[in-house]
Order: structure tokens, then C-alpha cells, then sequence
């Protein structure tokens, strides 16, 4: 049998524009395209043209504009209630005319109703932090701004809890008869406090008030007098507000029922602790999940003056991603969080309003934990009714997922191609996973939503349960999700030939100044090139780390009537491979071109594949265990790939016991004992070898120290691996002696350090 020998090249590997007849394109490019989409809800903007760019959130809003976009519960009906006017004691039908932001309509007492009706109120929808409250009186001949009022706030906070019943303090007044058409009134608080920590503002007053209604009320009987609008400055949009209905959540330790009060906007609901054993044993501490990622700057929290103190606390942020090196299990997440502010709130008086400012850093997860509650005598127990989150800007990240695709029956999908505006700091992640089966579940409920045993509903009445709901999941055989599409029009990353497919989408930026915008999502198909299907398995499945062993990687096509065949195969390897050897229907051929591309084998055929299996036999290296070898198929010239799936589960994987059962991650260490840079060609520079087990993506870092344990050099990788010449890091020889080498490797499964001496000498 000969062998087929090459020299290894880089190729680049180009994309081919033919178009393949037969072709089919399902496309995403219209606004109802991307309502079957799942999303988090208020994160996207939709242009007219059916394009997607993020939303933003904004400091210094008007919270007048926008109340009616918020729903709080009220206690006189079982229905949650809008923000906008909220009561108006006279002219209710020229009430809404405050809040419509036009000056050239406006509110305007009847002249017959008694004075204590001269009053107007606007719910502002959620609790908001007010910096002032702007009046605006028309300008218009015949219609005068009134003389005597006063202007009240309310936070939302009930003064009877099963009432709507409301406490207001007076905010503004004029000292005389006003004339203007435009009036202000700055709101602030006043809180002192010697609590202190990082980004915490420890001054005594604030420049904002919370608020959640606004309540105008004339003190002069004036006929002609109108009022336009009624506007509320505020710090900015909360973040949080939203946090459920995107699809996050809060959980915690503790009062586990009214965590979602933390997050809410309403100042009547909160959540409580009590106690000063351990935090966690306690569960004095809650993750909120906003759902999606913001740029913040600002944090915000009130403790109930009804309870007693906070005690410390720490809160930290994450903006989800996953943490690395070695990890344990913990309340925490397990997530990269970025600490925040650790304050210390037991020195007298103690604060129970607590503002944090900081630099913009993208936020999805907020982590906080009360601390040292045994050092509190007034700790046993706290009410914490709102955290609010501020920033400014464009969403820092969001994510959304289409639903199943169907391609109408097992079809070759070729490229994945999309449009987009990317300016300088945004991206767009696009990410696919293709299958054939689904596992479909029914759930049921009773009428009140409640989920029950299918037992249990079929005794219900019809009137007493709801229609059973079907969920649709997918089956065992979907690939999962591969790779980022690194440009547009790329080669289709997952399986194919499918029947279904499944697209995720990531948009988001490194600024919040600016946003991409994604225009359209294009997936180009064909009928497969083999109908039936392709597998393969490989052999041997088991081998020793870092021995040169020769496999062979069989792949089997199930052919049907009209199949095009292919000529092309590439299999993923973990290393460059030498001796190739080609079977087609058990026979040797030659093939037409052996080459690596990246990390793959490409393999070109003599002729089209129409019915034989083929084998490729080649030498490789393995160091990771469970190391899978993917395969795809192709026609040389054509812009179509179909992707290979293993005969059986791990059929194309290949396991190296030796790595699976040791915890060893630097092997093999050589590090050449005496290095003499004096020019003779023997020795000037040492060499310095090992190989890495299971974590072949992990970048180690190699230096040199002296026997004081100070760094001299980091030694960077050359062509031939890593030598080090007996220089420092400014280029300098060292003086002779023994120096330590020591390879250092951080990987998610832990850190190791191996240690060699090295002698210096000239």
C-alpha cells in the first residue's frame, strides 16, 4: 500500500459564489419576522424597515412622559393601575391635557365648583427619584397661570395599608402672586449618616426626592386660570423596572415571596430579614437577574423607617460572565462578578438611604449580602423596599432566540449570511443548532393558573381548567449551539442536512454611545447533497497522551435517488497530521489535494462519492480526553457543505484514559539545565518543552526568577516553542548563577505551576 505524503501549508480558505440551482433562502428582515423571535421585552427598537437596533436608558427623563407605561397595584381594585392622571376634583375632562406635553392645551378649573375641588393629581407610575417638579402655565392671551397653589409629593407609600390612602408633603409654593409661566421646584433629602465604603455618597443631603405622585391644588379662587403641563425631572430610567416581564427574576435566602418587591417600583412592597447568625445561614442576601445587560453608573436602596438598621453589606456586579479557573459551588452564581462597594454602616447614626456612584460598567447580575450583623445590636430586622439601578445609554447586551425553523423535510443548508451596521465598538454574535427531533410535554392548569397533575385536571370541570398546553422541546439529537459566525455569507457551522434549525442572535457594544443595527438574517439551502444522511466513527477510540498514533475515520453515506455525491471531506483535528491514506468503497485512491486548513484535513476526491463508503487514514497527536473529530462533506468548486454526525454516541471520539484519571495539566517538562550565551553556537539558549492535557485553548506563561524569588524575564513563545538566552526583560545579560523557570497555567479546571532550575554561565 503507498503512501500519500505532503508538506503542511496555511491555506485561506475562500468562499465560492455560485449559485447551486434548486436553492431556497428563508429570510428574517421584517418586523413580524422578528416577532417570532423570543427576547427580552422593552431591549430592541424596530425600524420602519424592519431593522433592530438596542433601546437605551437616559438620565435627567421627565417621568411624566412616560407614566402611563407603567402599572402598580392599588388596593381599590383587583385590576393593577396605569400611570397618568390620577384624580382630578374639577374639569376631569381636560385633565389628561397636563400630561400630553403641549402647551397649547391645558387644565382648567370650572369656575362653578368650589375651591377644594380646584385640584389635580398625577401618578407617576412607579417610584421614581425627583430632582423637581416644573410647571408650565399656557401662554396664551385670555387664559391666566394661577396666582396662589401649592404643590404637593407623595413616594407612593400608603399611610393606611389596606387603603389608597396617601400622606402628600408640600414641595413648592409662590411667596407671592405669581406671574411666570414657567416655575420650578427642586426637590431634595435629607439623610445623615456616618456610613461609609467605596462609591458611596456619605454627604447629608441628596439632590432628588422620591416620588411617585404629584398632587397640584389652587389656593385662589381664579377664574381663566389653567395649568398646562406638570413635569417631573427625575435622576434617570430604572433600570430594574421590567426585570420579570424580560424574563429575569430576583432570588434569595430568605422571605423568598416578596423578593420581586426589591425590584418593583412600588414603595409598599419590600423584602425582609431578621436575625444575626451567618448571611447564609440567615439568607441575608438576593441576586437580581435583570434580564438583559445595561451600562450603570448609579445604585439606589431605601430601608423602611418603620424597621431597624441594614447592619454592612457588600454588593457586587456581573454583566454574566461565566467565572473561570477553579470554581466552587456557592449562593453566588457562577459568574465573573466585579466588586462594587463594601459598606460599613455600624457607625452612629447609621443610614437607611444609601446612594452609590461609579464608573459605567456593564451590568446584568447585582449580588448583595448583609455582613457582620452579630457587631449590630439594631440589626434583628430590616425592610429593604426598593433597589433602583441607573445608566445612560445604548443596552449593553441582549440576546434573542428564534423559534424552530422548519425547512419543509431534511435539506443542505450551505451559508448563513446577514446585513448589519456596525459602527466602531458594537457587535453582532450570531450563533445556530440544527436537529430532526422533538420531545413534546404537556402541562396543565387549573383556572387559576396553578400547575396540576394530569390526574388531577381530568377530574376538573370544564369550566374549572385550562386548555392543556404543549411545550416543544428539543430532542437528543440536536447538535447544541456551535460556534460565532465570524463575517456575513459564511459556511453554515452546524449539522446539516437538518429539518430544523434554530438561530441565536447576540447585539450589543464596548460604548454605550453608539448601537448596531441588524437589518436582516438570510439562511441559504439546498436539497442534501446525500439525502440520507453521512456518519462516522473513528479508530482507535482509546490511545496514550501525546503518542503518535495512526487512526482511521470511516464515514458512511446513506444514499437515496438523484443524491449529487461529494468529493470533498474535512475533519477537524486537534493537531497537524502527517502520513494520508484514501479508501473509497474499500479501494486505495489518490486523492486530488490533501491540505490543512486551520485546524481541518481537507481531503479531495479522485471523482463525486455516489454510493461507497470512504476511509482516511492519517498520524495525529491527542493531549485532551474526549476529543471529538467532526467531519463535513463537500463538492470541490461549490459553495455547499453538509455536515457528518457520529454512527453512535462518541463514535467519533477518541478518549485518553491517562488524562481523564490524572490531574496533572503541564507534562512532558524538559528545560535544558545549563544555558551559556557566549556565542559558540552550544547552548546560547536554552530550550524550554512541555506539553499541555485537556487544555489545549489555555495560554501558559513562562518566566525566569532569580533565587531571591524576583522576576527577571517572561519569556515569550518563538517559532520553535519557548528558549530562553539568560537575558532580562530589558534586553540585559544576567550575572551567572542558578536561575528558577517556572511554567505557570490557569485553567478552568484549576491553577499549576511547574518548577525547573537553570544554570547560568559563560
Amino acid at each position: 500500500m503507498s503512501q500519500i505524503k505532503f508538506s503542511l501549508c496555511s491555506v485561506v480558505l475562500g468562499l465560492v459564489s455560485a449559485v447551486m440551482l434548486m436553492a431556497d433562502e428563508f429570510r428574517f428582515e421584517r418586523r413580524a419576522d422578528w416577532n417570532t423571535w423570543t427576547f427580552p421585552q422593552g431591549t430592541l427598537v424596530f425600524g420602519g424597515a424592519g431593522d433592530i437596533s438596542l433601546s437605551r436608558i437616559d438620565k435627567d427623563i421627565d417621568a411624566v412622559a412616560n407614566a402611563r407605561e407603567f402599572v402598580h397595584e392599588v388596593k381599590s381594585s383587583k385590576q393593577p393601575r396605569p400611570g397618568g392622571v390620577h384624580v382630578v376634583g374639577s374639569s376631569p375632562e381636560t385633565g389628561d391635557n397636563i400630561i400630553d406635553g403641549r402647551t397649547d392645551t391645558w387644565w382648567s378649573p370650572d369656575p362653578d365648583n368650589v375651591l377644594e375641588d380646584w385640584f389635580i393629581e398625577v401618578d407617576l407610575g412607579r417610584l421614581v427619584l425627583a430632582k423637581n417638579v416644573r410647571l408650565i402655565f399656557p401662554d396664551t392671551l385670555g387664559v391666566q397661570p394661577f396666582r396662589q397653589f401649592s404643590v404637593y409629593v407623595n413616594d407612593g407609600g400608603r399611610s393606611v395599608a389596606s387603603k389608597d390612602v396617601f400622606k402628600f408633603s408640600r414641595v413648592g409654593s409662590p411667596t407671592e402672586p405669581n406671574l411666570e409661566r414657567v416655575l420650578e421646584y427642586e426637590l431634595e433629602t435629607i439623610w445623615p449618616g456616618a456610613s461609609t465604603g467605596e462609591n458611596l455618597v456619605t454627604g447629608d443631603t441628596l439632590d432628588y426626592r422620591m416620588t411617585q405622585y404629584v398632587r397640584f391644588v389652587a389656593e385662589e379662587h381664579q377664574p381663566g386660570a389653567a395649568l398646562a403641563l406638570i413635569e417631573v425631572e427625575t435622576v434617570g430610567d430604572n433600570a430594574l423596572l421590567g426585570t420579570v416581564s424580560r424574563g429575569g427574576g430576583v432570588r434569595g435566602g430568605a422571605d423568598v415571596g416578596n423578593l420581586e418587591g426589591i425590584v418593583d417600583g412600588d414603595k409598599n412592597t419590600g423584602w425582609t430579614i431578621s436575625g444575626t447568625a451567618d448571611w447564609i445561614d440567615e439568607g441575608h442576601w438576593f441576586e437580581i437577574d435583570m434580564g438583559a445587560t445595561y451600562w450603570i453608573d448609579k445604585a439606589f436602596f431605601y430601608i423602611s423607617r418603620y424597621r431597624r438598621m441594614m447592619g454592612n453589606f457588600e454588593i457586587t456586579t456581573s454583566d454574566g460572565t461565566q467565572a473561570t479557573g477553579l470554581t466552587s459551588e456557592r449562593v453566588r452564581s457562577n459568574l465573573d462578578f466585579l466588586h462594587m462597594s463594601l459598606v460599613d454602616n455600624t457607625p452612629s447614626p447609621p443610614r437607611r438611604i444609601f446612594e452609590l456612584n461609579f464608573p459605567p460598567r456593564k451590568v446584568r447580575y447585582t449580588f448583595f449580602r448583609r455582613m457582620n450583623v452579630d457587631k449590630c445590636s439594631q440589626c434583628l430586622l430590616t425592610t429593604m423596599t426598593d433597589f433602583l439601578l441607573f445608566g445612560e445609554g445604548y443596552m449593553a447586551e441582549v440576546v434573542m432566540e428564534s423559534d424552530f425553523i422548519d425547512l419543509g423535510g431534511t435539506k443542505s443548508i450551505r451559508r448563513l449570511s446577514w446585513e448589519a451596521d456596525l459602527p466602531a465598538g458594537t457587535f453582532v454574535e450570531i450563533r445556530s443548532q440544527t436537529g430532526d427531533e422533538f420531545i413534546f410535554e404537556n402541562k396543565f392548569y387549573n383556572k387559576n393558573g396553578i400547575e396540576i397533575s394530569e390526574n388531577q385536571w381530568n377530574k376538573l370541570p370544564k369550566s374549572q381548567k385550562q386548555e392543556i398546553e404543549v411545550l416543544q422541546r428539543r430532542g437528543t439529537d440536536w447538535s447544541g449551539w456551535s460556534q460565532v459566525y465570524d463575517y456575513p455569507e459564511e459556511m453554515f457551522l452546524s449539522p446539516s442536512p437538518r429539518s430544523f434549525v434554530q438561530l441565536q442572535v447576540k447585539v450589543g457594544n464596548h460604548d454605550p454611545t453608539v448601537t448596531p443595527t441588524l437589518r436582516n438574517i438570510v439562511l441559504h439551502f439546498d436539497s442534501a447533497l446525500i439525502s440520507g444522511g453521512v456518519t462516522s466513527r473513528i479508530l482507535p477510540r482509546e490511545v496514550d497522551f501525546d503518542s503518535l498514533q495512526t487512526f482511521r475515520y470511516v464515514l458512511t453515506p446513506i444514499f437515496h435517488s438523484g443524491d449529487q455525491g461529494f468529493d470533498r471531506m474535512s475533519i477537524r483535528t486537534p493537531f497537524p497530521v502527517e502520513d494520508v491514506e484514501v479508501r473509497v468503497g474499500g479501494k486505495e485512491v489518490v486523492p486530488a489535494a490533501v491540505v490543512m486548513i486551520g485546524d481541518s484535513l481537507q481531503v479531495d476526491l479522485p471523482a463525486l462519492v455516489r454510493r461507497d463508503s470512504v476511509e482516511v487514514k492519517f498520524d495525529t497527536r491527542i493531549h485532551a480526553n474526549a476529543t471529538p473529530f467532526e467531519g463535513w462533506i463537500s463538492v470541490v468548486g461549490e459553495d455547499m457543505q453538509q455536515g457528518v454526525q457520529p454512527a453512535a454516541q462518541h463514535a467519533a471520539t477518541v478518549f485518553v484514559p491517562s488524562v481523564a484519571d490524572a490531574g496533572v495539566l503541564i507534562r512532558q517538562v524538559e528545560v535544558t539545565p545549563l544555558v551559556s550565551p557566549n556565542g559558540d553556537g552550544v547552548n546560547d539558549e536554552g530550550a524550554i518543552r512541555f506539553v499541555l492535557a485537556k487544555v489545549e485553548e489555555a495560554v501558559p506563561e513562562v518566566s525566569i526568577y532569580d533565587l531571591s524569588g524576583r522576576q527577571v524575564r517572561v519569556v515569550a513563545p518563538g517559532v520553535d516553542g519557548y528558549g530562553w538566552d539568560g537575558r532580562d526583560d530589558t534586553g540585559r545579560l544576567l550575572p551567572p548563577g542558578a536561575y528558577l523557570c517556572q511554567i505557570k497555567l490557569a485553567a478552568d479546571i484549576g491553577d499549576e505551576r511547574e518548577h525547573r532550575i537553570v544554570n547560568l554561565a559563560y
